[in-house]
């Protein structure tokens, strides 16, 4: 009796402390990069049939990184630019009509995750 009841509790435990675990907040930013919306044409709440808006994202984490460190802090900010180059690349080999093209997309979205970043730092210090 005394078996069967570890063999429930073991794995019932495990899944309790494994579901702490995923509740922590993540500590990662968010890269995406999508292709920019021409200008003087209006979005609408439903594009013209055979067009659809595409994203593609990549998270960063900082989890191994003291955000109140500056050498840190450059430590994320060039992974942030790393993955906004990768995602862009992909973006444009998947989509290559969809612009912009790959440096001013790699731009933009490592604009946006740093600034994401630069929140995060600063409640660390």
């Amino acid at each position: 009796m005394r078996r069967k009841l570890l063999a429930v509790a073991i794995p019932v435990a495990a899944c309790m402390a494994w579901g702490n675990v995923l509740a922590q907040p993540l500590e990662e930013i968010v890269v995406e990069a999508s292709p920019i919306v021409k200008e003087g044409k209006a979005e609408t709440a439903s594009p013209a049939p055979g067009y659809y808006k595409v994203a593609m994202s990549s998270r960063v984490s900082y989890a191994d990184l003291d955000l109140a460190k500056a050498t840190d802090v450059a430590t994320l900010e060039w992974r942030i630019n790393e993955a906004a180059k990768v995602v862009c690349e992909k973006l444009g080999k998947a989509y290559p009509d969809s612009g912009p093209e790959t440096k001013e997309c790699t731009k933009r979205a490592a604009d946006k995750a740093l600034v994401e970043a630069k929140k995060v730092a600063a409640s660390k210090k």
